[in-house]
């Protein structure tokens, strides 16, 4: 693991490189984890679209990276691995959190400080265009924690999230629903239309939109020789609304979401935490139906 650091960053007393708006998590000597502790300085399409609070590259042991982050063919506000609110509401306005382009909300990334086997971020969402000017609506803490390599059921690493939100200023928020919102990842280019999904409900690609899982697990080549590799992403059962319904493209590029609110709000009252919990098995090769059932059941065991 490695901390490099030392920028203090705004009000918040966490730190980063200067220089630096990442921070990286070794796992086995070489660094797979890669989280967007301030926000993007050079996206492509400007200040609009200066995300953070999102893992990218996300590696397998090998070297693979299973994300892909502001992609330049379609949707340059997906980020990796990244979990904002599509919709939140305020006194009666509707923010937009998630396409950027907008203008509306954003998720600001304020640093990060390295914690053993990984990192606390601190974000805040700023509502953009609020009447008296921008301002916070909530603040975000995301634990990331990383495990040693293992060998079975295949050569991989496990990523743990935590991620708890709190209301600013004693105000209500009222996560609305839609059919995308929070966790979610964007997949590797290499994986459009090479790539299986299966979810803990025994159903493919087709038909995993607006299905239920516990589990989800996206496999795809790597483009050197007949290698593959996969990521397992994995909802804890203490979650909101779990298991919780499915945003995924069923056809072409990777785009797979958990989403709490897909059919339900989710209101989020003052003086109160909320929290989400998550896990990845990232990994080289295949692993089975009955092993990744495995893996969740010792998730949701608390092992």
């Amino acid at each position: 693991m490695r901390r490099s650091g030392l920028l203090l960053v705004l009000t918040f007393p966490f730190f980063i490189a200067a220089g630096d708006e990442t921070v990286s998590l070794e796992v086995g000597g070489k660094e797979l984890v890669t989280y967007q502790a301030l926000p993007l300085s050079d996206h492509y399409k400007g200040d609009l679209f200066r995300g953070s609070n999102f893992i990218h590259p996300l590696k397998t042991p090998s070297g693979f990276i299973v994300t892909e982050s502001a992609p330049k063919t379609d949707h340059p506000h997906h980020f990796g691995l990244w979990w904002p609110w599509k919709h939140i509401e305020v006194e009666g306005r509707q923010v937009l959190c998630w396409e950027l382009q907008r203008g509306d909300g954003i998720v600001e990334a304020r640093g990060a400080k390295m914690v053993p086997n990984g990192l606390i971020g601190e974000s805040v969402y700023i509502d953009r265009k609020a009447p008296d000017g921008p301002i916070v609506r909530l603040k975000e803490k995301t634990k990331v924690a990383v495990s040693e390599l293992v060998e079975t059921p295949a050569s991989g690493y496990f990523v743990d999230l935590e991620i708890s939100q709190q209301t600013s200023d004693g105000e209500t928020v009222v996560v609305t629903p839609y059919r995308y919102s929070g966790f979610a990842m964007r997949g590797s280019p290499i994986w459009a239309g090479t790539s299986t999904y299966l979810t803990s409900e025994g159903i493919g690609r087709a038909g995993s939109n607006t299905s239920r899982a516990r589990w989800v697990r996206i496999e795809g080549p790597t483009g050197i020789d007949d290698e593959r590799a996969g990521v397992l992403l994995m909802s804890h059962p203490k979650n909101q609304s779990h298991p919780e319904h499915l945003r995924t493209w069923e056809k072409g590029k990777v785009f797979v979401n958990f989403n709490t609110v897909q059919k339900e709000p989710w209101v989020l009252e003052p003086d109160k935490s909320y929290l989400r919990r998550y896990r990845l098995f990232v990994f080289d090769g295949s692993i089975s139906a009955d092993e990744a059932e495995r893996l969740w059941e010792k998730y949701a065991d608390g092992e």
